[in-house]
């Protein structure tokens, strides 16, 4: 056999051999297709961290690659031709399956207050005055029947600048309704908010009695909202909770990276959650926690 076919040889035996591969090969560098969802505009940064440039946004509903897996609480992905690094709670590759942020990534002992507002009895503004006597921060969550009664305490709130995010409008679990009656809550909301507040709801938002599930997450997420949830419930809004129960089914079931849920306008709250709270706050500080505000427990630790 002559060198030249000799090397032929080889040379198609070496194709033959990758042929088996290269769907693999084709695999792996294909970028997966994906959506921006729950948030107005994504920032695309220059490295995996928000003290970084941003180099582009993508704007709600704008289809963005992704390039790889999570690194250091961030995806690469690829938008309009510019790769770079986007927090993936903004980032579906299923737009009917959208992401909902429950907890933060732990390692920096950090946890957040959340509260939800539209039980309808009068608020505890002494749970206020904790919070803002122990600086800690913490997301309000209100209900857009309660805004529309207008509160003083909403005006209190939004001067302190505390995170004013939706919690619906009614009081209806929104999984037992239909698309449009789910849409019409979540825009009457946010409407009733903007118009209270002077400014729009920040894009966070929460179900009443966290009824929520992938249709409704979908809405919420396709409105610009980022859909938010929690594990760790204070379980406040019953008349008769005390507050060592409170204290307890906080303290039981902390960890690091939680979100607590809280209510400030329960029938008990005062008695409750007003009592547990400097205790609560207290307690996990000696146990090393820092509290930090809901777009902050998003951030990589």
């Amino acid at each position: 056999m002559s060198r030249s076919k000799h090397a032929r040889r080889w040379w198609l035996v070496a194709i033959a051999m990758m042929l088996p591969l290269w769907p693999l090969m084709a695999m792996a560098s294909t970028p997966d297709a994906a959506t921006v969802v729950s948030t107005p505009a994504l920032p695309v940064r220059s490295c995996p961290a928000v003290t970084c440039d941003t180099l582009i946004e993508a704007p709600l509903g704008a289809d963005i690659a992704v390039d790889g897996d999570v690194a250091d609480g961030f995806l690469p992905v690829t938008y309009a031709g510019t790769s770079g690094y986007a927090l993936p709670a903004f980032v579906a590759t299923d737009p009917d399956d959208p992401p909902v942020f429950a907890a933060g990534s732990p390692g920096c002992q950090r946890v957040t207050f959340l509260f939800n507002i539209g039980v309808g009895f009068p608020p505890d503004t002494g749970i206020i005055d904790t919070l803002e006597r122990e600086e800690v921060p913490a997301a309000m969550f209100v209900m857009g029947w309660w805004v529309d009664e207008a509160p003083p305490l909403l005006d209190r709130l939004v001067n302190d600048g505390y995170l004013i995010g939706s919690h619906g409008y009614g009081s209806t679990e929104l999984t037992t309704l239909s698309d449009d009656a789910v849409l019409d809550d979540i825009t009457h909301a946010a409407t009733a908010i903007e118009e209270a507040t002077g400014q729009p709801q920040a894009p966070y938002f929460t179900p009443y009695a966290a009824a929520i599930d992938a249709r409704v997450r979908a809405i919420v997420a396709g409105q610009g909202f980022l859909p938010v949830a929690w594990e760790v419930p204070a379980a406040d809004y019953g008349a008769d909770v005390t507050a060592d129960q409170v204290y307890r089914k906080v303290m039981d079931n902390i960890y690091d990276g939680a979100i607590v849920e809280f209510h400030l306008d329960a029938e008990a709250s005062a008695q409750s959650t007003g009592v547990a709270l400097p205790r609560i706050i207290d307690d996990l500080r000696a146990q090393g926690y820092q509290f930090v505000s809901l777009p902050d427990l998003m951030l990589p630790c």
